[in-house]
């Protein structure tokens, strides 16, 4: 009778046991299911952002002849039709103040002029670009630019497009109290959070997250600055996309490192590259500058590789 009682309470226990094991089988795959669904969600929700951005743009340009009209030039690119872009848009500001859209696209059109005015305030070989005369432009538009592209950026959080324009905005308008002494300070900061979210999208202009961060590395002063953190994205953004803008950068920070052999490989393949016709590129902004400074920088580090013992 005991022996029974025991195999009994055995029986039991092994039924409870076996029991709970299903309900948390039960339970496991539910909450998987609830987790994956609430990453399906988070992701049609910046999905829908960004769909939402472009049937706005659509939209809106459909039923103002004026950013019809600019966004074919802004298509067409280059100074005059990107300077003549801004005017209309400044027009259709005027008359929908509040459209965060149309504040995009002027910001947009106002980097694209900057941009090929100032060579994107690109990385050379001797010094930055600094300039009183560049200084004046980033001052100027990217002025204007800044306030208009965090506004929209507000309005369009998902967007990896307003991301791209209000990250440029924002270098061109630091860049008016010169590259070096801002990267010492909290708008050097600000730049490489904004730097690091492009670089999580290294679809978006060629990976131009590397080149931002890169970039940023390679010009500031110690003890932010670092010739090897740059070399690390630079090179980085060269695997990912190997355009012009990205080989043309590796070319510079291994001249500057003393590597001349590397630089003069990336020059040589920089010069060789055609401009990069991707929907999100900007680089044809600054093609021309990029395959002179490319053919420059190639001359002089063969020079440094025939001089050396």
């Amino acid at each position: 009778m005991k022996l029974r009682s025991l195999a009994l309470t055995h029986l039991l226990l092994l039924s409870a046991s076996a029991s709970a094991s299903a309900i948390t089988c039960r339970r496991r795959p539910a909450a998987l299911l609830a987790a994956n669904d609430a990453k399906e969600r988070l992701g049609s929700w910046f999905s829908s952002r960004g769909a939402l951005l472009s049937q706005v743009q659509a939209g809106g340009a459909a039923a103002d002849p004026q950013r019809k009209q600019a966004g074919e030039l802004m298509k067409k690119r280059g100074v005059a039709n990107a300077e003549k872009a801004a005017s209309l848009l400044r027009e259709s500001l005027r008359r929908d103040p509040e459209n965060a859209a149309i504040k995009l696209e002027l910001a947009d059109a106002l980097n694209m002029v900057t941009r090929i005015k100032t060579n994107a305030n690109s990385l050379v070989i001797e010094g930055t670009q600094d300039s009183p005369a560049f200084k004046k432009i980033w001052r100027t538009l990217g002025g204007e630019a800044l306030p208009l592209a965090l506004d929209a950026r507000k309005a369009f959080p998902g967007s990896v497009k307003a991301l791209s324009v209000y990250a440029d905005a924002f270098m061109f308008s630091s860049s008016a109290k010169g590259i070096v002494k801002q990267a010492l300070t909290g708008v050097g900061k600000k730049y490489v959070a904004l730097a690091k979210e492009l670089y999580a999208h290294p679809e978006w202009d060629g990976a131009v997250g590397c080149a931002f961060l890169g970039g940023f590395y390679a010009v500031a002063p110690w003890p932010i600055g670092s010739k090897g953190k740059a070399a690390k994205y630079l090179d980085e953004g060269a695997r990912r996309a190997p355009t012009r803008r990205n080989l043309y950068y590796v070319g510079v920070v291994s001249y500057q490192a003393g590597d001349y052999r590397k630089a003069a490989d990336h020059f040589q393949r920089a010069i060789a590259t055609p401009v990069s016709r991707e929907p999100s590129s900007t680089e044809a902004d600054i093609a021309d500058f990029l395959l002179e400074r490319a053919r420059r920088g190639l001359k002089a580090a063969q020079e440094a590789i025939a001089a050396e013992p």
